[in-house]
């Protein structure tokens, strides 16, 4: 009899453990395939191991990807098999992981459509896209996967307590309206999540979001449709959980230095009880997965060709930082002037010679990562993967004054400026001394990305404008001139510094 009720008890604890508990393993804003800071953290071999882990205990594991993933990584500026890897080693190491969805990241879109429409097509995870549609032919329609529309939404069922009555969730994937290529059309994502929430609510019991928002809209969005019980987020690359009412909101670190892992609890009648939300590190204590470890290298291995085919020696040393740091994380180089832009500035300012000043858009630097201890050319790549070309611009002081009210009136953005020869001053800024006299020309060493017009509200300052004197731009059949590309400026002004400085 005791063995009955002990057998029964058993059984019960098995049933709930796989039955009444789901889990949703969240990554979000992951670029680099291959551990960090000399293997200290992140690294998809191990976040498999992590996922295998908890699957074992619960098949009804779901992991998610939160937006920004194809780009912008530094691999994928490489090139194999004659083509530029565009994201290709993201796709194949995701799908060895075993990722279920994602939602689009702004950045999914710095691709021609083309590109993109390959990546979509190669991924064996579900893309999920609520407010996010392609442009064609003069009519939005849903973006494709293999030929078929991609999912608006996507309704999970797992087995609960009550028979033949699962626990269905329901998933709405939203991005960020921040990246609008010609391609790409967007919908309000208040609106849309609400519509999403009206079409399914009576055949779900609950909405989980997976969402690539800003932190205030992720919150906007929780007070304003409560009956979303969950947001995985990205887009801000640091870890941090809130509670707007009843929803909570989550975003792990990039680069899969954190994941976070949530458990939802449920009753006897299928009711959510409890979300259970932990940060999991990614370091050295967890073990690498040896075949997704294999993935990893080979993809490096490929890479790091390409780069050598370009010029680059990506394991070379450029420098040895000895106790410093260079602080790339985006929580620092889009608030504050900081070392990593001031190093940037001034190998534009070296590399362009003859200039008065050096600015550049935060949002080039996408490392998300402090550098220290040697620094190698493939480092370098990692802070600016897109590369670009060192443009010298004469302009007119009143636009130069335009452009830095713009930059500083933006802390948090891309467009946030870094800088070299300016001096803040408490009468306004100065260069080489002097206030900036509206009717003089300035020389600047400015990234080519900003004179597009598609930096955040700098949409004003392309080469057209008239304040804009003149543009120079460098020679590409000279081999010679750093400014061809920027991270070549600054190798070569690192490894001049480093002679100096290693002397000390």
């Amino acid at each position: 009899m005791i063995k009955s009720i002990l057998l029964v008890i058993l059984m019960v604890c098995s049933f709930y453990g796989q039955t009444a508990e789901v889990v949703f393993i969240q990554l979000n804003d992951v670029y680099e395939i291959a551990p960090l800071e000399g293997g200290k953290y992140g690294g998809l071999a191990r976040v498999k191991t992590i996922i295998d882990k908890i699957k074992k205990d619960n098949p009804y594991t779901y992991v998610v990807l939160s937006g920004d993933f194809i780009s912008p990584s530094a691999l994928s500026t490489s090139t194999f098999e004659d083509k530029r890897i565009n994201g290709r080693q993201m796709i194949d190491v995701l799908n060895a992981i075993g990722l279920n969805y994602v939602t689009f990241g702004n950045h999914e879109f710095d691709y021609k459509i083309d590109v993109l429409q390959e990546r979509i097509n190669e991924s064996k995870f579900e893309w999920i896209s609520s407010n996010t549609f392609k442009n064609q032919d003069g009519n939005t329609v849903p973006f494709t996967q293999n030929g078929m529309n991609l999912q608006e939404y996507k309704i999970l069922e797992i087995p609960g307590y009550i028979k033949n009555n699962p626990i269905k969730l329901g998933l709405t994937g939203i991005c960020i309206n921040s990246n609008k290529q010609p391609y790409v059309s967007y919908t309000d994502y208040y609106e849309t999540t609400k519509q999403v929430f009206s079409k399914i609510k009576d055949s779900i019991n609950y909405l989980i979001g997976i969402t690539h928002l800003s932190i205030d809209e992720d919150k906007k969005l929780a007070a304003e449709l409560p009956e979303l019980k969950l947001i995985m987020g990205g887009h801000e690359h640091v870890n941090m959980m809130h509670k707007v009412g009843e929803t909570i909101i989550t975003k792990a670190d990039a680069n899969a230095r954190t994941v976070y892992v949530h458990r939802l609890i449920f009753n006897e009648q299928n009711k959510l009880t409890e979300i259970r939300s932990e940060l999991v590190s990614i370091d050295r204590s967890v073990p690498e997965d040896p075949v997704v470890k294999e993935l990893v290298d080979t993809w490096v291995t490929r890479a790091f060709k390409g780069f050598l085919d370009k010029g680059f020696d990506p394991l070379k040393m450029v420098f040895d930082l000895k106790k410093d740091t260079l602080d790339g994380r985006e929580e620092t180089v889009r608030y504050s002037q900081c070392a990593m832009g001031y190093l940037i500035g001034n190998s534009m300012y070296d590399a362009a010679k003859d200039v008065d000043l050096a600015f550049f858009n935060s949002g080039a630097i996408r490392i998300d990562d402090i550098l220290t201890g040697e620094v190698t050319q493939y480092d370098i790549i990692r802070v600016l993967p897109f590369g670009g070309k060192i443009l010298k611009a004469e302009l007119k002081g009143s636009l130069l004054k335009q452009i830095i009210e713009t930059g500083f009136s933006q802390p948090g953005s891309g467009g946030y400026l870094q800088y070299y020869g300016m001096e803040k001053t408490a009468a306004g800024y100065k260069v080489k001394g002097d206030p900036i006299d509206d009717n003089k020309i300035y020389k600047a060493a400015v990234s080519d990305y900003l004179l597009t017009g598609m930096e955040s509200n700098f949409g004003y300052l392309t080469k057209e404008n008239p304040g804009i004197i003149k543009i120079t731009e460098p020679d590409p059949a000279d081999k010679n001139d750093l400014c061809n590309d920027i991270r070549f400026a600054i190798i070569n002004f690192l490894e001049k510094w480093y002679i100096q400085y290693r002397d000390k």
